[in-house]
């Protein structure tokens, strides 16, 4: 027996293609299966890949031809139906007339009219007669408060984009001026 290259006797068998090789002509491998330009997979990787594509594409066409066994075609399978979100609204129960709502829980500055309960959005009435003219109205700034939500929240009757500017024009603000919490804005 001799080396596939040249005429010496062979001393190992390439363990990758089973080529018989000399001392010269290969180490852990034959010279052979060691150069990149020749590189190929061995037949069992190859053979491997090929029953891993061919297993594959015979379950995505089962996936799309299978038969509709489930009443619902347009959603997800049942399997999933728990894990993916929905998009249907969730229902809030009804509250009775007499109840407040947690948007109009929070509480008014002293010496400032309180809401009125018959609203569906809080707004202020208008200043009770034994108010001085002199008592300034403000508004304390808590968290998810904005200049527009404030302005919405006080402006009573008047127009909403001629209060957010007098809003401004009484506190030196523009409208890009930030908030920051514990902010006291004087309201018109």
């Amino acid at each position: 027996m001799q080396c596939f290259r040249c005429d010496q006797p062979a001393v190992q068998e390439c363990p990758r293609c089973g080529a018989l090789y000399c001392d010269d002509h290969g180490d852990a491998l034959c010279e052979r299966c060691m150069d990149p330009a020749s590189a190929m997979p061995s037949y069992r990787v190859y053979r491997g890949s090929l029953a891993a594509l061919m297993i594959g594409s015979i379950f995505a066409v089962w996936l799309l031809v299978r038969p509709g066994g489930e009443a619902d075609q347009d959603g997800p399978p049942a399997a999933l139906a728990a894990v993916l979100p929905t998009a249907t609204p969730t229902t809030r129960p009804a509250r009775p007339a007499g109840t407040s709502t947690p948007a109009s829980t929070s509480t008014a500055p002293a010496g400032s009219p309180t809401p009125a309960a018959s609203t569906a959005t809080p707004r202020l009435t208008a200043a009770p007669a034994t108010a001085t003219a002199s008592a300034e109205r403000s508004h304390t700034v808590k968290t998810g408060d904005t200049l527009y939500g404030i302005a919405d929240q006080y402006r009573g009757s008047t127009d909403l984009q001629t209060f957010l500017e007098r809003i401004y024009s009484a506190n030196g603000l523009r409208e890009n001026s930030l908030l920051s919490l514990g902010d006291v804005v004087k309201l018109p």
